[in-house]
């Protein structure tokens, strides 16, 4: 568990803020495991042999201890193992809070290969806005997508409905656009849903300059992949009807399921390719700062020492609001907030197992190639910070 170097009085306020980073807009609460009725939970084995489900069941008993709702287990493309709880099912449409954030690595793969866009390009090349603007001129799509542009989150505004509407905040794309530079880009990973707003505005010029037909980037993804893949993702909007692509899905686990073993293939689904494997590749290594996430994809290394992604990036975002707030102080406290951050990062030496879509609540839509695993777990958006990938994966794969 990350270790926080501040004093007690100023982490657990701002910690109790800033972990609604990513969280869906106005989305309702799904049912809590302390609502469910008494009944035991319900685990149904498919089809594996006994030592593999003995550790599924392994596996589902310590994400349940972690406010688990859900584990769908999927080895070679076919279910082997589901567990819910009384009122959840592997069909029950849930949040994926920043498991979002991954759909649009996909997006801007399919865009590069249909000619609408470059990583290396310019942002300010179709968000005009920022051609005047010193080091937002500079920043490319790369670093959009690898969270290093140096736009502030605002995640403390965006995430949060009630602060937004108190500070008037109806159009979170304007609101992104608008938003400061904290750092020159490059410098700095920085965590929040700004960065996917401008993308997301990036790709409606895009798409609207290409005459595609598609209004937006949801509208984009659902004719090139969601579509194909028979499945029905929901994106909450903003009162200006921007998609929540930071945190604003709702899928069931059975359908983020077939996205995953989409990824998992390569981009190929019921033998057809939607996108190339080259492109799909692209998005799983490291692009800038954060040896971690690749473009808006976490890697999971074997490195039993790395923390979660909640508990690195909860350092990082108290440090902000120190800076934020300014001061000396603040900005000791936040430089040794950011050492306890990259002192939890994994070693970019260690081997990459896998490739992983996470949000709030320890939502969690894990690809494992080598082991032809796809594994989704649910949790309460507010549920349980306790629970860990490496010990979860430990449990699963044995090792």
């Amino acid at each position: 568990m990350l270790r926080s170097a501040l004093p007690l009085s100023i982490l657990g306020p701002l910690l109790a803020a800033l972990f609604a980073c990513g969280a869906p807009l106005e989305q309702p609460a799904a049912p809590r495991q302390s609502e469910a009725p008494t009944a035991q939970p319900r685990a149904t084995v498919l089809a594996a042999d006994d030592a593999f489900l003995a550790r599924c069941r392994a596996a589902a008993e310590y994400s349940r201890k972690h406010d688990g709702e859900v584990l769908l287990v999927l080895l070679d493309g076919e279910p082997v193992f589901e567990d819910a709880i009384p009122r959840f099912s592997i069909d029950t449409p849930h949040p994926l809070a920043s498991g979002t954030k991954s759909f649009s690595g996909i997006a801007a793969a399919l865009a590069i290969e249909d000619g609408l866009l470059s990583l290396d390009e310019k942002v300010a090349d179709t968000i005009h806005e920022w051609k005047n603007d010193p080091r937002k001129s500079q920043v490319t799509v790369r670093q959009l997508l690898s969270l290093s542009s140096g736009l502030e989150s605002l995640g403390s505004l965006i995430d949060n409905p009630r602060n937004a509407r108190a500070a008037g905040m109806s159009n979170r794309v304007t609101a992104s656009i608008n938003a400061k530079m904290r750092t020159a880009p490059g410098e700095r990973f920085i965590y929040g849903p700004s960065q996917f707003y401008v993308f997301g505005e990036v790709m409606k010029r895009k798409l609207a300059a290409a005459k595609t037909g598609d209004a937006d980037l949801v509208a984009y993804l659902t004719r090139k992949v969601f579509a194909p893949l028979g499945i029905n993702p929901r994106f909450l909007r903003d009162e200006a009807g921007n998609a929540n692509l930071p945190g604003g899905c709702r899928l069931s686990a059975r359908d983020w399921a077939v996205f995953g073993e989409f990824v998992r293939n390569g981009g190929v689904h019921d033998g057809k390719r939607l996108v190339g494997e080259e492109s799909l590749a692209e998005l799983m290594k490291p692009h800038g700062p954060n040896k971690a996430y690749g473009l808006t994809w976490w890697l999971i290394r074997d490195d039993a020492d790395a923390a979660d992604p909640e508990d690195a990036l909860a350092a990082d975002m108290v440090a902000d609001r120190l800076e934020e707030r300014g001061g000396a102080i603040r900005g000791r406290l936040a430089e040794r907030a950011r050492e306890r951050s990259r002192a939890a990062d994994p070693a970019e030496s260690s081997p990459v197992l896998g490739f992983m879509a996470a949000g709030k609540g320890k939502q969690r839509l894990y690809i494992l190639p080598e082991e032809r695993l796809t594994i989704v777990r649910f949790g309460p958006l507010e549920g349980s910070r306790d629970f860990k990938n490496s010990e979860f994966l430990r449990i699963l794969l044995g090792k």
